[in-house]
């Protein structure tokens, strides 16, 4: 049975609209929980795919956060073995580093839903193709990363990397490609005060996940297939 490592940082950023075509292509889960644990669980490196998922530290605070150094260096394996990768907005940024890319905190704050300008090479690629089905992304986040040597450029907005693919089997996604409205509406419960102060609209938030979650979920599910494929070769 093909195993799958997902790295979850928050207790409530998991793969969500992700997990049907997971769970439909029956992998061993193994899940590492950041913040229960600092270390990668025992088997880590021998697993066929990992996903790593969102969170809200910043991915280049090695020296405040040990696990952050911890799960860099076991994608810098995962990517040195060929193995399927699925980096998703921290995990973007941490699989980015781990390829030789650089982390740095944005000039400016991504919050609620945007717009992502994709590139012709996302038209080729098996992720790519999924992605496009929804230009309208929701994204959290304040950092972001220098694209690494050799990566492909898949999707960006004013300038700042969205999608990129290293080599053939792995994959960063600056957005929550997983968010589902549950999820969204708990953020703004939750995060109501930041998002106030980051000059975000909570009406609007919730006004644009009406309007896009249903085509946001089938991009979810595409994207999760796709990458199944991948990992099971």
């Amino acid at each position: 049975m093909a195993k799958l490592l997902v790295i979850q940082h928050l207790v409530h950023d998991h793969l969500h609209q992700l997990a049907g075509p997971i769970a439909d292509a029956g992998f061993d889960i193994v899940t590492w929980c950041t913040f229960a644990d600092p270390e990668p669980p025992a088997g880590s490196e021998d697993v066929d795919a990992i996903i790593s998922m969102g969170g809200d530290d910043s991915a280049y605070d090695e020296a405040g956060i040990p696990w952050i150094r911890a799960e860099r260096e076991l994608l810098e394996l995962a990517l040195e073995r060929g193995t399927a990768i699925l980096g998703v907005c921290f995990g973007a940024q941490t699989l980015a580093r781990a390829a030789g890319g650089r982390g740095f905190r944005a000039e400016r704050r991504e919050i609620g839903w945007t717009k992502v300008e994709f590139t012709e090479a996302a038209m080729d690629d098996p992720i790519g193709r999924a992605l496009v089905g929804s230009p309208d992304v929701f994204q959290f986040h304040y950092d972001t990363f220098s694209l690494p040597d050799g990566a492909v450029l898949l999707g960006e907005a004013d300038g700042m990397v969205q999608a990129y693919r290293l080599g053939d089997r792995a994959w960063g996604i600056q957005y929550h490609v997983e968010a589902d409205p549950g999820l969204i509406y708990g953020w703004i419960g939750t995060y109501l005060d930041e998002l106030l102060d980051n000059d975000a609209d909570p009406v609007q938030i919730e006004v644009d996940t009406r309007r896009y979650w249903r085509q946001y979920r089938q991009v979810a599910w595409d994207v999760s297939e796709a990458f199944v494929k991948v990992a099971l070769g």
